[in-house]
């Protein structure tokens, strides 16, 4: 998902009103997405939503430090707040595991039967556990390649390293979520 921001050259200025008006804007697009991958990392809507705040929040403090023509822009820049955010969250203390309707919200459950939705559930929860038990570094690479749907070289921007990189960590990450799975089995 590429941002309208990342892309516009305004650059906003505190005494023309542009900078709430972009500022607002780029929330309402954006702040479900960065909730989104915090979730994810941090496992929890509460914290989520905490830490969600708290990133969109430095944003604007720092918005006018961010050149708007730069690779990704103001989108790379919360994206990477959020990011270290979460992360420092994590070391002060161990995520407590997403919850189930978060991670089903994309199930139409209506058109399973009974037996189906079960199946979906214990299928959800054991690829919940699994990747909330892999490093950050390897979680993170993971949702933002497959929830968000983001290129590699958009993953190696907002992380800032190489595309190589971000193709490794995928690549293990998959490889160990494969064998979590497989022993959890």
């Amino acid at each position: 998902m590429s941002s309208p921001l990342a892309d516009d050259p305004i650059e906003p200025r505190p005494e023309d009103g542009d900078l709430l008006r972009l500022y607002a804007r780029f929330v309402q697009e954006h702040w479900q997405d960065v909730y989104t991958l915090v979730l994810r990392l941090v496992g929890n809507k509460e914290d989520a939503s905490d830490l969600t705040q708290e990133a969109l929040l430095q944003t604007y403090r720092t918005w006018s430090s961010v050149d708007p023509n730069s690779s990704g822009g103001y989108l790379k820049w919360c994206y990477r707040i959020a990011r270290n955010l979460s992360i420092d969250f994590l070391r002060k203390k161990k995520p407590r595991g997403a919850e189930d309707e978060e991670l089903e919200r994309s199930v139409d459950q209506e058109a399973l039967r009974p037996e189906e939705v079960y199946e979906h559930r214990v299928q959800a929860a054991q690829l919940r556990e699994a990747l909330m038990e892999l490093p950050v570094m390897y979680r993170e690479v993971l949702l933002l390649r497959y929830q968000s749907e983001m290129s590699y070289e958009r993953i190696a921007e907002i992380l800032d390293v190489p595309v190589t990189t971000v193709e490794t960590r995928i690549h293990r990450a998959k490889r160990m979520l494969r064998r979590k799975l497989e022993r959890d089995a």
